[in-house]
């Protein structure tokens, strides 16, 4: 008969401790190289510290403390500022209380010097010392300031005594001068008036103009020259009429010129009836002429009329009896001109 096996309960819970320790570094080991499982251990443990430390404190006053560091350091401060106060803008070397500022006023110790004040208002309860200069400004301003509101008030109720005294009893300008001379002497101003507005006058028996002169928008002088209706003359005299201008002037040295600049025809006549045209070619046309006691004219037939000796009038529709013109005899008696064979 075998012997019976014998279990040591100590080797077996050796065993199994090292297996289960094997295991679980095996498994750490494993999760220490997952960065997913490293986070979520490094969020518990800050949590966990957290929430540790709030539970601590919660269960500590730290007001005291916290108190007696405040009132320690504001000790200093409130020493180090009375010690030695400085700033931009300021700076503090009293010995003693200067400046008091309360809620309804500041008050200064000693006397306030500044270099420029500006008050909204001042109330001056003591002596003001008026043995300065800026005393001295301040009542020629004053007084300046009064005589020119005395000044304005014045001289606007002058005016209007003035004005009441012209309506009621007129100006006497006699007495009116100017540099000297009355401004109305008889019935001749004065030459020191030298413009004005006036629009109409009454019979002038002299004008000069200096200067250009327009005159009711159809005559202008400027330039030593005239123009009518234009304002622009071309020559010594232009004269238009609407699209057509007429034009007299120098042509050149010794020569006169009368007729137009421009494109345009040119007519001379009498009774509103054109008795010489020129064209824009030069072209004349003379209706009736005569030169010296001769006339001279155009015919289609014999003249019917009584000339004077010598006159010609010329066939306007010769034929073949080569009768190129007729000349007077004397009264009706006209003698045909043939042209030589």
């Amino acid at each position: 008969m075998a012997s019976p096996i014998t279990i040591d309960p100590a080797v077996i819970q050796q065993l199994v401790d090292q297996a289960v320790q094997e295991n679980i570094l095996s498994a750490v080991e494993n999760l220490s190289s997952d960065p997913v499982w490293l986070a979520r251990i490094e969020q518990m443990i800050n949590q966990t510290v957290v929430q540790e430390t709030i539970t601590r404190l919660k269960g500590i006053d730290l007001n005291p403390t916290i108190k007696q560091c405040v009132d320690e350091s504001m000790e200093q401060f409130q020493k180090t500022l009375l010690t030695n106060f400085t700033s931009t803008g300021i700076t503090d070397t009293a010995t003693a209380c200067q400046l008091t500022v309360t809620d309804d006023a500041v008050q200064i110790a000693n006397t306030l010097t500044a270099e420029t004040a500006t008050l909204q208002n001042l109330i001056v309860k003591g002596t003001i010392n008026t043995d300065n200069p800026s005393w001295q400004n301040l009542t020629e301003a004053i007084g300046q300031k009064t005589l020119d509101l005395m000044s304005e008030d014045w001289t606007a109720g002058l005016v209007l005594q003035v004005s009441d005294q012209i309506q009621k009893n007129g100006i006497d300008f006699d007495q009116v001068t100017i540099n000297g001379e009355q401004l109305i002497d008889g019935n001749r101003l004065s030459s020191a008036i030298t413009e004005t507005g006036i629009q109409t006058v009454g019979h002038l028996r002299q004008l000069n103009v200096a200067g250009e002169a327009h005159i009711n928008e159809t005559f202008t002088v400027v330039n030593h020259r005239v123009g009518v209706n234009t304002i622009e003359p071309e020559m010594a005299l232009s004269v238009w009429d609407e699209e057509v201008s007429v034009v007299i002037g120098k042509n050149k040295a010794k020569q006169a010129y009368v007729g137009t600049n421009r494109d345009q025809g040119l007519a001379l006549g009498v009774n509103r009836i054109p008795q010489i045209e020129i064209d824009i070619d030069g072209l004349t046309r003379i209706k009736k002429l005569q030169v010296g006691v001769h006339r001279i004219a155009h015919d289609v037939k014999v003249p019917g009329w009584s000339g004077t000796r010598g006159d010609i009038v010329f066939n306007a529709n010769p034929g073949d009896d080569a009768v190129f013109a007729w000349v007077c005899l004397g009264a009706f008696k006209w003698k045909a001109l043939r042209s030589a064979e």
